[in-house]
C-alpha cells in the first residue's frame, strides 16, 4: 500500500474498504515506535515471552500484534525468535543515517488537524491555529519536532539529487540553502564536495534549531557554514556576492503564487553566471495522490501554501529569466527542477536523456510512464494468433495484412535496444495511438534517433482503410504489441502492472505502448 490507488480491474468495494481503514496501517506503525519495539529487536532477536516481559505486554496479545507487523514486513520470525527486517533496521532505528522515526511521529502530531478539513472547506481557509496562550518554549519544542522530522525526509532525498551534480563542483563553490531548516540539504553537498561552503538562511525563530543540528553533525563545518537570519518574503535578502548553487527545498509549496514568484525572482538574482538553482518539492504532476494529499495538508495547516503543477513553476522560473530542465522525477514522492541563467550551465548536470523526457511524455496524456528493460519483453507465438483469429478488424485494416513483424523478428528487434518506456493510458484507440506517436517523436527530438513505438489495438489513425490499395499513411503506422507477438499481459506484469481478461462490456480497458529508445 505504498501508494493506495484504485485499479479499475479490481473490486471497487475492496478499494473503498482499504481506503477507509488506511489509518490502521499508520496506527500500527506509531504504536511500535512508541513501544520501542524496533530498538529492542535491534539489540538482538528475542522470543515472544522475553519480548512480552520487556515491553510489559500481554503475551498472547503481543503475539497477534507481531503477526500483524510481520504481514507489514516490519518484523519477522525464525525458530520462534523475532527480529527486525532490513526495512525496520534501516529506517526505524535512532542514529541510523536514514532514520525516519521523527518524520513518522510528526505525521501523528498533525493528524488532528485533518479533523478540521470540513470546516476549513466551508470557510475557504485554515481554521485550526495554535492556542493564543502557547508559550515560546512550547512553540520552540514544536518547531524542533517539525525540523527534525523534515531532516529525516531530506536525508532520503539528498543522495539521489547529488548524483545529478556528478563528482565535482567548481573549486570553492558557494552554496545558498534557502529556508534551510535542519541544514541537511546543504550538509549533503558539503560532505560530498570538500572545498564547498554554504550559507544557511532561515527566520529568527528557526535558525537556533538549525545551528544546533549542524553542530551535532559529524561533518567538520568549521569555516564552511554561515548562518543568515532572513525573512525570504522580503525582496532584499541582504546577502553579498553570488552563489554557484541556490537550494529551495520544500519552499515552493509553502506559499501562494505571488509570494513564490517573488522568492524565485530574488533567488535567481543571487545566481552566479553559471550557477544552478535547485527546486526540490512536491508537484501535482508527480506522484499525483501524494501531491494532492500534500496540497490539502498545506490548505489546512498553512495560511496560503499549496502544491503546484511543475509547468507553473517552470514558467515562473522562465519569467525570472532562467532556463530550466523541466521536472526531473525522483524515485520517491518529490521531484526536482534545475534552472540557470544560461542553458549551457545545465549541461554540466549528469541528468540522463530518459530522465528529461519522462515528464514531457506523461504530459502528452499518459496515466503512467515507466522505465522498462527491453530484455523483459515477453514474446510468444500465441499473441499474433489472438489478433488473427479474435479481432473484428482483422480483414478490415492494413495492420492485418501481415505487415507486423514475426515473433522472431520482434524479439530480435526489441533486444537490439538497451532502454524502453512502458506507456499506460486508455481508449479511444485512435487517441491512444496518436499519443504514442507523439511520444516517439518527442523521444526522437530528444536525441533517441532510433526511437520506435509499438502501440495497442488495430490501427485507428485513419477513418477508413482501403485494403484494395497500399496503405497511404505509413508515416503514422506502427505495429501493435500483440500483433507483433508480444505477450502484453506477461510484459506489463514485469513492470508491476496488472491486466485481467474482461468479462463484461463497460469494464475499464487498459492500453499499453512500448517505446524503444536508443
Amino acid at each position: 500500500m505504498a501508494s493506495l490507488k484504485w485499479d479499475p480491474n479490481t473490486s471497487g468495494g475492496q478499494y473503498l474498504e482499504d481506503l477507509s481503514t488506511a489509518y490502521w496501517y499508520s496506527e500500527s506503525l506509531f504504536t511500535a515506535l512508541d513501544m520501542g519495539l524496533f530498538e529492542l529487536l535491534e539489540k538482538g532477536s528475542a522470543p515472544l515471552p522475553e519480548l512480552a516481559k520487556a515491553l510489559n505486554c500481554n503475551e498472547s496479545s503481543l503475539a497477534r500484534y507481531l503477526h500483524l507487523l510481520k504481514t507489514l514486513d516490519l518484523v519477522d520470525c525464525y525458530e520462534n525468535s523475532w527480529y527486525n527486517t532490513t526495512l525496520s533496521s534501516t529506517y526505524l532505528i535512532k542514529g541510523k543515517p536514514l532514520y525516519q522515526g521523527n518524520s513518522i511521529l510528526w505525521r501523528r502530531e498533525i493528524k488532528a488537524d485533518w479533523d478540521t478539513l470540513k470546516p476549513a472547506l466551508e470557510a475557504g481557509r485554515r481554521v485550526h491555529f495554535p492556542p493564543e496562550n502557547i508559550s515560546d518554549t512550547e512553540m520552540d519544542a514544536r518547531r524542533e519536532e517539525y525540523i527534525t522530522a523534515m531532516d529525516n525526509i531530506v536525508r532520503l532525498k539528498v543522495p539521489e539529487i547529488l548524483e545529478c551534480f556528478g563528482n565535482s563542483l567548481k573549486p570553492g563553490a558557494r552554496i545558498l540553502d534557502v529556508g534551510a531548516g535542519s541544514g541537511a540539504f546543504a550538509l549533503g553537498f558539503l560532505e560530498k564536495f570538500q572545498d564547498a561552503q554554504a550559507t544557511l538562511v532561515d527566520i529568527r525563530q528557526v535558525l537556533p534549531q538549525t545551528r544546533k543540528l549542524v553542530e551535532k553533525s559529524p561533518l567538520d563545518t568549521k569555516n564552511r557554514v554561515l548562518f543568515h537570519e532572513q525573512n525570504i518574503l522580503e525582496p532584499d535578502w541582504q546577502l553579498e556576492g553570488s552563489y554557484d548553487i541556490v537550494i529551495l527545498s520544500n519552499i515552493v509549496h509553502a506559499y501562494a503564487e505571488e509570494e513564490i514568484s517573488g522568492i524565485l525572482k530574488t533567488a535567481s538574482q543571487l545566481l552566479s553566471e553559471d550557477g544552478i538553482l535547485l527546486i526540490h518539492d512536491f508537484f501535482l504532476d508527480h506522484w499525483d495522490i501524494k501531491a494532492a494529499f500534500s496540497d490539502i495538508n498545506m490548505f489546512i495547516n498553512t495560511y496560503n501554501g499549496k502544491v503546484f503543477d511543475s509547468k507553473w513553476v517552470d514558467q515562473a522560473l522562465k519569467n525570472s529569466g532562467l532556463s530550466t530542465t523541466g521536472l526531473i522525477p525522483l524515485q520517491t514522492d518529490t521531484a526536482v527542477i534545475f534552472a540557470a541563467r544560461e542553458s549551457a550551465a545545465l549541461d554540466s548536470l549528469t541528468i540522463t536523456p530518459v530522465q528529461k523526457i519522462l515528464q514531457p511524455i506523461k504530459a502528452i496524456g499518459f496515466d503512467k510512464v515507466m522505465p522498462y528493460d527491453p530484455k523483459d519483453v515477453v514474446v510468444a507465438p500465441f499473441a499474433k494468433n489472438k489478433c488473427k483469429f479474435g479481432c473484428r478488424s482483422w480483414d478490415k485494416k492494413h495492420c492485418s495484412s501481415n505487415q507486423e513483424m514475426s515473433a522472431d523478428e520482434t524479439k530480435a528487434f526489441v533486444n537490439s535496444f538497451s532502454k524502453a518506456l512502458l506507456l499506460k493510458s486508455e481508449p479511444p484507440t485512435g487517441d491512444f495511438q496518436r499519443k504514442a506517436l507523439r511520444a516517439e517523436t518527442l523521444a526522437f527530438k530528444a536525441g533517441y534517433y532510433k526511437a520506435f513505438v509499438f502501440w495497442a489495438g488495430p490501427c485507428s489513425i485513419c477513418p477508413d482503410c482501403d485494403l484494395t490499395a497500399p496503405c497511404n499513411n505509413h508515416a503514422h503506422s506502427r505495429p501493435s504489441m500483440e500483433g507483433s507477438g508480444i505477450d502484453v499481459f506477461a510484459t506489463v506484469k514485469k513492470a508491476g502492472e496488472s491486466l485481467k481478461t474482461l468479462s463484461e462490456r463497460g469494464e475499464v480497458i487498459k492500453y499499453y505502448a512500448l517505446l524503444l529508445l536508443e
